[in-house]
């Protein structure tokens, strides 16, 4: 138990000393040897499609192509039935709404199946 007990220490104290001579990271000279000044890059937020009437197939893929690849599809009959062929479901209610910013999660849309669609729907 002794020995566990030294080794852990061991470890211990080798990560805390790689971690602290670490060297931070050094500013490039440009080529008339000034700074180069840091730059960031600023990531658009998503803003969600209006996808309502759209096969939910589409709806995922246009949804993605906003960076977002998480959604969650619902049975809008209540009945809790799973999507497994998406293109054979259509949207018929979303959140949020079209425009919005929205993230990963956060895009829910009501399905039903094609033909359950009431008429005058899409």
């Amino acid at each position: 138990m002794n020995n566990l007990k030294n080794i852990t220490r061991f470890c211990l104290i080798c990560a805390v000393a790689a971690a602290c001579s670490a060297t931070p990271p050094q500013q490039e000279q440009d080529d008339s040897g000034g700074i180069k000044p840091i730059t960031t890059t600023i990531v658009p937020t998503p803003t969600m499609p209006d996808v309502v009437c759209m096969n939910l197939q589409d709806a995922q893929d246009l949804i993605q192509e906003q960076g977002v690849f998480f959604s969650k599809s619902v049975d809008a009959t209540g009945q809790g039935r799973n999507q497994i062929v998406d293109s054979n479901w259509v949207v018929i209610e979303q959140q949020p709404e079209p425009g919005s910013a929205f993230t990963e999660y956060e895009a829910l849309l009501s399905v039903l199946k094609e033909d359950e669609l009431p008429n005058g729907t899409c």
